[in-house]
C-alpha cells in the first residue's frame, strides 16, 4: 500500500501548478476575445465557417474590460495579469518551501 502522506508535498505542488496554468491559459485566451480584430485561429475559422459564428462568442472578462477600446492596453493588461500570477505562484512555492524547512 502506498503511503500518500509521504507524497503530499509533491502532489500539492503538482495540483497548484495545474491550477495556475489553467488560470493563465484562461486569461490569455479570454483577453484575446476582447480584441475586435481576429487572431490567426479566428481568421481561419471565419474563412472556413463564415462570419456568423463570431457573434455568439462572449468573454467572462467583458464586463470588466469591455470599456477598453485599445488593443494594446488589453494586451498589456493580459501580460500584466499573467506576470502577476506567475510571481504569485513562485512566491507561494517559496513560502511553502520555507515553511517545510522550518518545520523539519
Amino acid at each position: 500500500m502506498v503511503d500518500l502522506k509521504k507524497y503530499k508535498g509533491p502532489l500539492l505542488s503538482i495540483l497548484i501548478i495545474f491550477i495556475v496554468l489553467a488560470v493563465m491559459i484562461t486569461i490569455g485566451f479570454t483577453i484575446g476575445i476582447l480584441s475586435n480584430d481576429p487572431d490567426g485561429l479566428e481568421r481561419a475559422l471565419i474563412d472556413a465557417q463564415g462570419e456568423e459564428w463570431v457573434e455568439g462568442l462572449s468573454s467572462p472578462w467583458e464586463p470588466i474590460f469591455g470599456w477598453i477600446d485599445n488593443d494594446y492596453i488589453v494586451a498589456l493588461i493580459g501580460i500584466s495579469l499573467t506576470v502577476i500570477f506567475i510571481v504569485a505562484f513562485f512566491a507561494l512555492i517559496s513560502f511553502l518551501a520555507k515553511q517545510k524547512r522550518a518545520s523539519e
